[in-house]
């Protein structure tokens, strides 16, 4: 009996257009008209069909898909497959390119490939996509892939003649707003266009002037604010809620991590 394979799909309403999928134990073809960047992390396929012996995607290597492409997913050795894979809609990656590509329309110039630095940028994607709960944080790392890749693998321009340098006024202004209304999902789209910058361009200075990132930013001025909430004898559930978290567990574990205790061991 051949092994079941298993499929998981992971969405945030905040970034539609945008989906992320773990495949265990793969031996499925797919073809899709969407932009596909991928990592298989166990096993070997053809990329771009049987015939191409030279296209074989191995694991940790990085496979870029561009709409409308013909591909493959067979196995290169019937052995099944394990891979993730974040796909892109045409007006998700139009949007997300725009702050480094204005007017154009993205093309990976390439398929298959091994660069160490990539597949470590790739796979903090696929994971932070799959496991964090933050919005911010996912569209954080989104822009900064895809930076990467069009930039270096792609058919793209530098950053925009538009964007201008973000001083000490707009970095305060950011960090004001990354410091309100805790309790509400932020985009990162939202913070740079208050300050006037694309998203790229933001978190670059931002974390040039601030040592840190909006996300890591924000997640201690909501750790700040739950101190607080405590102290004032509101319970975890309901501090979790006034603070953003998406739930007691992951307000307790974010809490842990950066205070080194839980909410009632801070207490006590």
């Amino acid at each position: 009996m051949r092994p079941k394979t298993d499929v998981r799909y992971y969405r945030d309403q905040a970034l539609p257009g945008i989906d992320v999928c773990r495949v265990v134990k793969s031996r499925h073809h797919f073809h899709d008209d969407l932009y596909i960047v991928s990592m298989i992390t166990s096993g070997h396929c053809y990329c771009l069909g049987k015939g191409r012996q030279e296209e074989v995607s191995e694991p940790g290597t990085v496979t870029l898909i561009n709409p409308g492409q013909i591909h493959t997913g067979a196995p290169a050795d019937g052995q099944p497959l394990d891979y993730a894979l974040c796909y892109f809609s045409l007006k998700a990656m139009a949007g997300l390119a725009s702050d480094f590509m204005p007017g154009g329309i993205p093309e990976f110039s390439t398929s298959i490939l091994k660069e160490p630095v990539l597949t470590a940028m790739v796979r903090h994607l696929l994971v932070t996509m799959m496991q964090s709960r933050d919005s911010l944080e996912k569209e954080a790392v989104l822009v900064s892939t895809l930076h990467f890749i069009l930039s270096k693998y792609g058919l793209t321009g530098k950053l925009s003649a538009g964007d201008r340098s973000l001083g000490r006024h707009a970095v305060t202004e950011a960090k004001r707003l990354l410091a309100s209304d805790l309790d509400q999902k932020l985009s990162l789209e939202r913070v740079a266009k208050r300050v006037g910058v694309s998203r790229f361009h933001f978190l670059r200075i931002f974390k040039e002037n601030a040592g840190i990132s909006p996300h890591l930013y924000r997640t201690f001025k909501r750790i700040e604010l739950s101190k607080k909430l405590l102290s004032r004898g509101m319970l975890p559930a309901q501090v979790a809620f006034e603070t953003g978290f998406a739930d007691q567990s992951h307000f307790s574990n974010t809490f842990r991590r950066y205070v080194g205790a839980t909410p009632r061991q801070y207490l006590a």
